[in-house]
């Protein structure tokens, strides 16, 4: 798995890390120490030559060094904009969020950059839509059609076991429903 000192793509962002001078190598350490824990079952990896968590192979936090600051990267051109409590006097685009070299962002303002991509990255009106829990872990997993959800579907528990599956024919329950318990035994079937 990403994140671990062993995994090739956690190598090159620690690589990366170790060459940022100080102060910014400790900001942007802290950042990615709330990272990991905001986003657990996230993978590193670089993505434009910078740090990055991804979940399920989508960009979601990306973050680096520079002379003068320290940026995060949600990814997106629109979540800094729907994202309320960024410090007056940080700098913004659309894309970057610039933060002082020496002051780490606070762990709420994470929280609320990180769930604000999340959102946006479920947010597929045709074709496969993901679904998570504020940690990144997958909640569910389906087809959408036209805005409504069609084709196969499965849901998960937050510790990553499937609780139900099911079927959809624009927006409607079709065809037998299942659901499990933890230890992956059937519960229950409805025909619908």
């Amino acid at each position: 798995m990403a994140g671990t000192a062993d995994h090739p793509d956690a190598a090159a962002v620690d690589a990366h890390l170790a060459g940022l001078p100080e102060p910014q190598r400790s900001t942007v350490l802290a950042l990615r120490a709330t990272l990991r824990k905001v986003l657990p079952a996230a993978e590193e990896g670089l993505r434009y030559g910078m740090p990055c968590f991804l979940v399920r192979g989508k960009a979601v936090a990306g973050y680096d060094g520079f002379t003068d600051h320290c940026s995060y990267f949600p990814h997106s051109g629109s979540v800094l904009q729907r994202v309320e409590g960024i410090p007056d006097g940080w700098a913004t685009t659309k894309g970057t969020l610039q933060f002082p070299v020496d002051r780490p962002l606070p762990v709420g303002l994470v929280r609320k950059l990180v769930r604000a991509r999340l959102g946006e990255i479920s947010q597929v009106a045709d074709g496969k839509r993901l679904d998570f829990y504020d940690d990144g872990t997958l909640r569910s997993e389906g087809s959408m059609k036209a805005g409504e959800m069609h084709g196969a579907w499965r849901w998960y528990r937050k510790d990553g076991s499937l609780m139900r599956t099911g079927r959809f024919r624009s927006g409607e329950q079709v065809g037998t429903w299942e659901t499990w318990d933890r230890d992956g035994n059937l519960v229950k079937a409805t025909t619908y």
